[in-house]
C-alpha cells in the first residue's frame, strides 16, 4: 500500500540566490527569483489561518532606474534608500525622529515614498500586525568616503530612540528589502513594485521562512540586510553573549555612541548572525572573512587549506567564537554574493551554473525553469563550502576551491601556539567488580534493564515512546552522569551525535585561550599545572 501523500506538509526554510556571472541587471534575474520563491513555498510554515505566513522576501540590487521614475523627488548621483516598517499610528513621530537623526549624523533625508501595498492578499493575522510601510531618501549633507558605513552609523543611532515597531528592512545605497509576514506567493501581489519591468537587478537573494524558536512577525521575515539563513544557529547564546561582551570595544571601533546596542534585542537566532556579519563588513572584512571567521570550515586537519586561509581561521579561532549551525546561508555585501554551508553540513544547498552565466543556489534543485540551457555545471555545497561570485566582474569561487582561497584574506602572519598537551601517567587500577564499572561510568540497573536486556534477547532495539518521565539531574536521588545536568534552553530541530574522534573531518575540539591552545576542554590535572604555570594562577 502506497503512503498517502500530505500535501499540506512543511518542512524547513527555503533559501537561495540568482545571479548572472558577468552580466548586467536585468528583470529575468527578479522574475527567476521571484519564481524560484513559489516553488520552495512547500518549505515554508502557515499559520492557522491558513493565509498568513511565517515570512517571506526578496533582497535586490536597488533597481536605480524604477526608484528614480517612482521616488517622486529629484535624487541625487549618491543616494541612500531606506526601506522601512513604521508603526501605525506613530508613524510621524517616527518619521520626525529618522529626519532629525538624520540631521545630527551629517545626512539630509530627501523625502519619503509610500510603498504600494495591496493589504487584501495577506492573511487576517498578518493584517493585524501589517506596519506602515514606506522608503525614505537620503543623501550626505557634504562629501564622505564611506557612504554605507555613515548610513550604518545613522541607523544603529536612530534604532536606539525610535519607537517599538519601527523597523529598517534596509538601509544602503547599493540594495534593498521587500519583505513581510506574506507566502511567497503573497509576496508580489502584496509589494507592486516587484511586478514592474524596470524592477531589474544582477542579482536577487531570496527566503521562505518555517519558524522554530521565534514567533513570525513581520521584521524577522528574512532576507535581512545581508544574510538569509536556513537551519538554527545551535551556539547562539555563547554568540550573544560574547558580542555583547565586546560591545565597547565595537563601539569605539565604529565610532558609536554608548546608547546604541551593537546586537538588536528580542530577534531570532539568524537576525542575530546578520547582526554580526554586518559588525564585520563594517570592520572592513571581506564578505568572505567575514563569513569564514563565523562560520569556519574544519580547516585543521583539510591539507588543501592554503596557508593564507589557515593563518587567517587561527587567528580568528583565538578571538572569535565559531556561529555553529546546522546552517545554510546565502549572503552579501551588495557587491558579492555567496552561499555558505556551516562544517556539519546539515542542510542542503545545490547550486546551477548554465553556459550563459545565469547562476541558480537554492535549498533544492529545480526551482529555476532552465528548459533550452546548456547547464555546464551541477554540484551541492560539502560541509564547510563556501560559493563567492561577483556578478559584475564575473569573478567564480566554487565551493570545492573554497579551502584554497588567497585572494580576498588579509594577510594574517603565523604565530605558532602554545599548546598544552595531555600528560602520560600511569592508567588507575582496573576495576573488576561490574557493578563498580556500572557505577563509575554512571550506569543505573534500569538503563540496563530497559536499554541492553533487549539488544541481548531480541537483537534489537527497544521500541518505546518519546519523552522522558525521570526526574532532572539535579533533583534526582541517584548520581547521574554529567551530560544528565545539560539541556538545550530552545526547540532544537537538528542536532544529531557527532563523534570528535570518527568525524574529525567536520569536528574539532581545539580551545584557544589567548595564544594557548588546548587540544580539548577536559583537563586532566597535568594540563591544569601546565595551564597555571602558563596563565599564572591570578587569570584561572
Amino acid at each position: 500500500m502506497k503512503p498517502s501523500l500530505n500535501i499540506t506538509d512543511h518542512d524547513a526554510c527555503g533559501v537561495g540566490l540568482i545571479a548572472q556571472i558577468g552580466g548586467a541587471a536585468s528583470r529575468n534575474i527578479v522574475e527567476r527569483a521571484l519564481e524560484a520563491l513559489i516553488r520552495l513555498a512547500h518549505r515554508g510554515g502557515v499559520d492557522a489561518d491558513g493565509r498568513s505566513g511565517d515570512g517571506a522576501g526578496l533582497l535586490t540590487r536597488i533597481p536605480e532606474k524604477f526608484i528614480r521614475r517612482h521616488a517622486g523627488i529629484d535624487l541625487p548621483s549618491e543616494f541612500g534608500l531606506g526601506m522601512v516598517f513604521l508603526p501605525p499610528g506613530k508613524e510621524r513621530y517616527a518619521r520626525n525622529q529618522i529626519e532629525s537623526r538624520a540631521q545630527n549624523s551629517g545626512l539630509k533625508c530627501l523625502g519619503w515614498r509610500p510603498v504600494p501595498t495591496n493589504p487584501e492578499v495577506v492573511g487576517p493575522r498578518a493584517y493585524e500586525a501589517l506596519p506602515v510601510i514606506e522608503q525614505c531618501f537620503f543623501a550626505p549633507q557634504s562629501e564622505v568616503a564611506d557612504f554605507e558605513s555613515m548610513l550604518f552609523r545613522f541607523r544603529k543611532e536612530a534604532e536606539a530612540v525610535l519607537p517599538a515597531g519601527t523597523y529598517f528592512c534596509s538601509l544602503s545605497s547599493r540594495t534593498v528589502v521587500y519583505k513581510g509576514l506574506l507566502t511567497p506567493c503573497q509576496l508580489p501581489a502584496f509589494y507592486s513594485d516587484l511586478r514592474e519591468e524596470e524592477f531589474e537587478s544582477a542579482f536577487a537573494i531570496f527566503h521562505q521562512r518555517y519558524s522554530t524558536n521565534t514567533q513570525p512577525s513581520w521584521s524577522l521575515a528574512q532576507p535581512f540586510r545581508f544574510v538569509a539563513h536556513n537551519g538554527e544557529i545551535n551556539t547562539i547564546s555563547g554568540n550573544r553573549r560574547w558580542l555583547r561582551a565586546r560591545s565597547f570595544n565595537l563601539r569605539q571601533d565604529l565610532e558609536l555612541s554608548d546608547r546604541v546596542r551593537v546586537l538588536e534585542e528580542r530577534v531570532s537566532d539568524s537576525a542575530s548572525f546578520d547582526n554580526g556579519f554586518e559588525l564585520f563588513l563594517r570592520r572592513g572584512y571581506s564578505p568572505a572573512e567575514a563569513m569564514l571567521g563565523m562560520v569556519p570550515p574544519a580547516w585543521e586537519r583539510s591539507p588543501e587549506a592554503s596557508s593564507e586561509l589557515r593563518n587567517f581561521l587561527e587567528e580568528q579561532a583565538r578571538y572569535q567564537e565559531a556561529w555553529d549551525g546546522p546552517a545554510a546561508l546565502v549572503f552579501t555585501d551588495s557587491c558579492t554574493v555567496g552561499a555558505k554551508l556551516d562544517r556539519n553540513g546539515l542542510r542542503p544547498l545545490r547550486y546551477t551554473v548554465t553556459s550563459d552565466g545565469l547562476l541558480v543556489v537554492g535549498s533544492e534543485v529545480g526551482i529555476a525553469d532552465l528548459r533550452g540551457k546548456k547547464i555546464v555545471e551541477r554540484q551541492r555545497l560539502g560541509p564547510g563550502e563556501i560559493l563567492l561570485v561577483n556578478p559584475a566582474s564575473g569573478e567564480f569561487v566554487r565551493p570545492k576551491d573554497s579551502l584554497r582561497l588567497r585572494e580576498g584574506i588579509r594577510a594574517v602572519s603565523s604565530v605558532p601556539p602554545i599548546f598544552v598537551n595531555p600528560i602520560d601517567k600511569a592508567s588507575p587500577d582496573a576495576i573488576d567488580e561490574p557493578k563498580q564499572v556500572m557505577a563509575a561510568l554512571g550506569w543505573s540497573e534500569d538503563q540496563f534493564r530497559l536499554l541492553f536486556q533487549p539488544l541481548v534477547e531480541q537483537g534489537q532495539e527497544a521500541a518505546w515512546s518519546m519523552g522522558d518521565d525521570a526526574p532532572p539531574a539535579s533533583l534526582s536521588n541517584f548520581r547521574r552522569p554529567l551530560w544528565d545536568y545539560c539541556k538545550q534552553r530552545f526547540a532544537q530541530v537538528t542536532n544529531p551525535p557527532i563523534d570528535s574522534l570518527r568525524e574529525s573531518h567536520v569536528m574539532s575540539l581545539k580551545v584557544f585561550l589567548g595564544r594557548t591552545a588546548l587540544d580539548s576542554p577536559l583537563l586532566d590535572g597535568g594540563q591544569l599545572h601546565l595551564l597555571e604555570k602558563e596563565l599564572g594562577t591570578t587569570e584561572r
